[in-house]
């Protein structure tokens, strides 16, 4: 069980913070946005949204704003709530033949009838900055092959980097969730950094068990103030990957007031994870740009 550390006199836990790290990450990204820029080249980011729904648009919102910090075009194609699947995978492959555009991303979550299995192979290859289509999950899960890391995953992993926690070679790790857009992935960076990886999700047995003999948390399971200080094991570091809005507030999978008191380093929500995501997202499509103008 955690040990409350304040009540011993300890230091309460470093707070890793992604705003800075974001800041650092999109100074050199712009430098290389206006590079290409210069040459005639302008980096451009397609986001195709189906619908309305708000945390979409959302989304959408803060990715507009960090290609401006990054010399970034992001154009967004809508499609209407009662899309098809044959309308999006038409627009996934126009995007795809466009060669204004470098990057294409389909936002989510998709209105009910749609599933991002269903369409992501659509999803150029070369242009998949988010590492949704299969064959680059595949060449992730095989460990080369591909540039592209999703960017919540790669977040994790850049924020873990700058961590105490760091390196992780030998440490136990501990995700929570297993979803092929966070989980996984996550757990994939983290076990070619020679970590060992424990991988939990709504059916595991006795959570608490598996998190209190932790020295790297991941949360990522979607359900709000899900890990509290006593599920956690003293000194540990946390990556807190969940937002969800709670009475107006955004709130992370973790309980931070009971967790900051326990663990050796937490990411804060909002201010965590966020802020990199969209950075990292944005360097991936950099990359993109990069290998379709210059070649590999």
């Amino acid at each position: 069980m955690g040990v409350d550390r304040r009540e011993k006199g300890e230091v309460p836990a470093a707070i890793i913070d992604g705003r800075a790290a974001a800041a650092q990450m999109r100074a050199a990204l712009f430098e290389r946005g206006i590079r290409l820029r210069e040459r005639g080249i302008f980096p451009c980011l397609a986001v195709v949204i189906v619908g309305e729904d708000g945390p979409g648009r959302a989304y959408v919102r803060s990715l507009v704003t960090a290609g401006k910090q990054t010399a970034i075009d992001v154009v967004v194609e809508r499609l209407p709530s009662a899309a098809s699947e044959p309308m999006v995978r038409a627009e996934l492959e126009r995007l795809g033949r466009d060669p204004s555009v470098h990057g294409v991303i389909l936002a989510q979550p998709l209105p009910p009838g749609l599933s991002i299995r269903a369409v992501a192979e659509c999803i150029p290859a070369d242009k998949d900055v988010d590492c949704s289509n299969p064959l680059n999950q595949g060449r992730l899960a095989f460990g080369s092959g591909t540039d592209f890391v999703p960017a919540t995953p790669a977040a994790v992993m850049y924020l873990l980097r700058r961590s105490p926690a760091w390196p992780i070679r030998g440490k136990h790790c501990v995700t929570i969730g297993r979803s092929q857009v966070v989980g996984l992935p996550a757990s994939l960076l983290m076990l070619f950094e020679d970590a060992t990886i424990t991988v939990t999700h709504r059916h595991t047995r006795d959570l608490p068990s598996h998190t209190r003999s932790a020295d790297i948390v991941v949360a990522a399971a979607g359900v709000p103030r899900l890990i509290t200080g006593e599920m956690l094991r003293p000194g540990c570091t946390v990556i807190d990957v969940g937002t969800t809005i709670v009475d107006g507030k955004l709130v992370g999978d973790v309980d931070f007031e009971s967790a900051s008191r326990v663990a050796g380093a937490i990411t804060p929500v909002p201010g965590g994870v966020g802020p990199v995501t969209n950075v990292a997202l944005m360097k991936n499509v950099l990359r993109a740009c990069e290998r379709l103008t210059d070649g590999p």
